[in-house]
């Protein structure tokens, strides 16, 4: 006896790619729309569940809170996407993280008073939000521990200095410099001399010139 299946979409990746797969295998949603999108023709928002009934063709799809005990899930992208997140956070962050783990039992233990004992910054990040985030972040605090990869530490952007106007070619003109620090003037941001801090930039720029952030 075959049972009903149930594909739970997140995002419009797993959406194509579930329904490309059932399309395949010749399923279609009636005899009038064979290969629709439910969350454009029927408006459905995501997630949603793309259902597989037994022996028959056809296809229909419902809302995530109503799935039936008899019906096996058999992908649930809610999952798959969790899992893929990633918080970007900066490298103080991560280092304050660190501390903090290192506080922790032989074990890696996570106890309501360690919770309680986490640094400013982190607590800050956790509680800015709205319940739901709240716990997602809890969560990823703790799958950290645990030593999944769930926080990526965001490249600090550089400065340049660049002309205030433009030049008779209608661009901007860049302070580019050498390894004995001698100045020259250079055609598009790629060439530029990137420096780590703004007034590291700033005492490069002259009256005419003016300093950005860039990545």
């Amino acid at each position: 006896m075959m049972t009903n299946k149930a594909y739970i979409v997140a995002n419009e990746q797993q959406e194509r790619e579930v329904l490309n797969k059932l399309y395949s295998q010749g399923k279609k949603w009636n005899q009038l729309d064979n290969y629709v999108i439910p969350r454009k023709q029927y408006y459905v928002s995501l997630p949603y569940v793309i259902y597989e009934y037994g022996y028959s063709n056809y296809l229909k799809f419902g809302r995530v809170p109503k799935i039936k005990y008899s019906t096996e899930i058999v992908y649930d992208g809610r999952k798959e996407e969790q899992m893929s997140k990633k918080y970007v956070v900066s490298q103080e962050f991560m280092d304050a993280l660190e501390r903090w783990k290192d506080t922790l039992d032989s074990n890696d233990y996570v106890s309501i008073r360690k919770l309680n004992a986490l640094p400013v910054k982190i607590n800050n990040w956790r509680w800015c939000h709205d319940n739901k985030e709240k716990n997602n972040r809890l969560i990823a605090i703790i799958r950290w521990v645990n030593g999944e990869d769930v926080f990526e530490v965001k490249k600090p952007n550089k400065w340049v200095v660049r002309s205030k106007e433009h030049n008779n070619f209608c661009e901007y003109t860049y302070v580019t410099t050498d390894d004995i620090f001698s100045l020259a003037i250079t055609m598009g941001v790629e060439n530029a001399t990137r420096f780590d801090t703004k007034e590291e930039a700033q005492s490069w720029a002259n009256s005419h010139q003016e300093v950005i952030e860039v990545e």
